[in-house]
């Protein structure tokens, strides 16, 4: 299973790991690959991470948002993650299904049922609900299916969320896209993790949306 869906403790493990890989990594230079920005005064990176913008301290790499407040859990790793990794991109092109991602098959279930499903599920009946939450992930409308948005995870990385509603035969249903890219700059672990956060944001953004009126 996805370090998604394990205990803290294996968080810990995988966020201690990522950060003494990044204190041995030049952070100009991390910077400048990951199209981060890194303030030498304040010690930190900037790392821009689904609407939000996380600070990662240099050399410690902990993470916390602008406000001061350290984070935890899967966040935390995604974002050391992307400073430190190097994959390997795909030959492909146009996006990808997660199961055409390496050695998705270990993952790809847990993938469909805790995020895909979740979006289906909560948008499924309804696609044009997802649209403000996606804007506030600074997404944007595509034309890809019957509704669809691209979404900036991170600097360099974007996922395509397409919905389809539902049909005299079926239900709605969603997938996350990825580009040939993707495991450049995530393991795909990681990437399965990042689709149950993107999943979790934007049904969280869509109930704050609904209790507020439309106002958040």
């Amino acid at each position: 299973m996805p370090m998604m869906f394990e205990n803290r403790k294996a968080y810990a493990i995988a966020e201690k790991k990522a950060a003494g890989d990044l204190a041995g990594l030049d952070p100009e230079q991390v910077a400048s690959e990951r199209n981060v920005s890194f303030d030498s005064t304040a010690g930190a990176l900037t790392v821009p991470f689904l609407g939000e913008e996380l600070d990662v301290s240099f050399p410690a790499g902990q993470v916390t948002s602008r406000v001061g407040r350290r984070l935890q859990g899967a966040v935390v790793v995604l974002v050391l993650h992307y400073l430190v990794y190097r994959g390997e991109p795909l030959r492909d092109s146009g996006w990808l299904a997660y199961r055409d991602m390496p050695g998705a098959r270990h993952f790809a279930s847990a993938f469909e049922q805790m995020a895909e499903e979740r979006l289906a599920v909560h948008f499924g009946s309804n696609p044009d609900r997802i649209e403000e939450p996606v804007r506030g992930l600074w997404g944007k409308p595509a034309e890809t299916g019957e509704r669809s948005f691209q979404i900036p995870v991170l600097p360099r990385l974007s996922v395509l969320v397409v919905l389809w509603p539902p049909s005299e035969v079926e239900g709605g249903s969603a997938r996350i896209l990825f580009p040939p890219n993707a495991p450049y700059y995530l393991h795909t672990e990681d990437l399965a993790a990042l689709g149950v956060v993107l999943a979790e944001r934007l049904v969280a953004l869509d109930a704050g949306f609904e209790s507020s009126g439309g106002v958040v």
